[in-house]
């Protein structure tokens, strides 16, 4: 029996959370990608959850830094 507290979502609704193109979405999700988004693959359909996506978010502005880009002046 699943868990009510799991809240799955479709790549339309992670699209429309991260206010993004689902082009993008898919892109992240690709296992090629060096930190892809987690997603569950049925078939050929795709599904995250919720907190799996929340929690991915939250680690991606730790690791990078701004770099100013050559040429510029600041």
């Amino acid at each position: 029996m699943p868990n009510p507290q799991v809240e799955i979502m479709t790549p339309e609704q992670v699209a429309e959370l991260f206010q993004v193109s689902t082009t993008w979405l898919y892109e992240k999700s690709r296992r090629r990608q060096k930190n892809p988004l987690p997603v569950k693959r049925i078939g050929r359909y795709l599904r995250y959850r919720r907190s799996e996506v929340l929690e991915w978010f939250d680690a991606q502005g730790q690791s990078t830094t701004h770099k100013p880009k050559k040429g510029r002046l600041q």
